[in-house]
């Protein structure tokens, strides 16, 4: 079964708009380059040295890779990562060797390469095993995973209690949900652990109203939107200082249909 990439569980443009310009900072502060995604990835390329990106988002990972010397096919569903995405190759002279396909996952016409990487987005597919079983068809030497191990949406959690307190805060899955999806499947995986901080989400909280008004479900209430605005000047430290997070690299060899 095909499913959107990045069917939300379902984000609107302006929540894909803002999560790019997110990942587009925090891109230009992590070296992307000495990443454990990153140099899992490179440890198992042959001689062609080609790699899917699935999910490519803003080219945090397909940029190092195609300056590693990988030739890299990008693939991207939403306009508002390509947008960013393109300028990223741009900026690091690495164009001719990434290929951009816009496009959900699984793609409708095949394509092979030694290593299929997906990092931090097969949890919006609500079928992991489907997905993983798409990313072994398409790697003829390793699949590589990164999912998120700490929650995703943790800086939610304060708010939701705040302004919807008989409610459960909203999960996105992370490795608890994932890998145990993976291991029904048969998948036998190698995992490494490994943990990094991340700056601060938006350069002002202010920034991230729209998006968090909307998960609330208090968009068209203006005394919640105020009392929204209030929490986050008050809170402006707690949420612009840098945080540790742990993410998990899950790697294995494709089996044979």
């Amino acid at each position: 079964m095909t499913e959107e990439l990045h069917k939300d569980r379902a984000r609107s443009r302006g929540d894909m708009s803002m999560m790019a310009e997110g990942l587009k900072r925090s891109s230009e502060t992590m070296d992307a380059a000495k990443s454990p995604i990153v140099q899992e990835v490179l440890a198992y390329l042959g001689d062609g040295r080609t790699v899917l990106d699935i999910g490519a988002g803003v080219g945090r990972f397909t940029s190092p890779l195609a300056k590693a010397g990988c030739q890299v096919v990008a693939i991207e569903p939403s306009a508002e990562m390509l947008l960013h995405l393109r300028e990223t190759l741009e900026q690091h002279d690495v164009s001719g060797q990434v290929q951009v396909v816009e496009s959900s996952w699984p793609l409708a016409d095949a394509l092979q390469a030694e290593v299929a990487l997906a990092a931090f987005v097969i949890q919006f597919s609500s079928d992991f095993a489907g997905f993983a079983g798409a990313m072994e068809r398409a790697a003829t030497r390793r699949c590589v995973l990164a999912v998120h191990v700490d929650p995703i949406m943790g800086f939610m959690k304060p708010l939701w209690e705040l302004f919807r307190p008989h409610e459960p805060a909203p999960h996105m899955p992370d490795f608890a949900d994932i890998y145990p999806a993976l291991i029904q499947a048969g998948i036998v995986a190698d995992v490494r652990i490994f943990s990094e901080s991340h700056g601060p989400r938006w350069t002002d909280p202010s920034e991230a109203i729209p998006m968090m008004a909307a998960r609330l479900g208090i968009a068209e209430d203006p005394e919640a939107l105020a009392r929204l605005r209030a929490v986050l000047s008050e809170r402006r430290e707690e949420f612009m200082k840098p945080r540790p997070h742990r993410a998990a690299v899950i790697s294995w060899s494709p089996r044979p249909e």
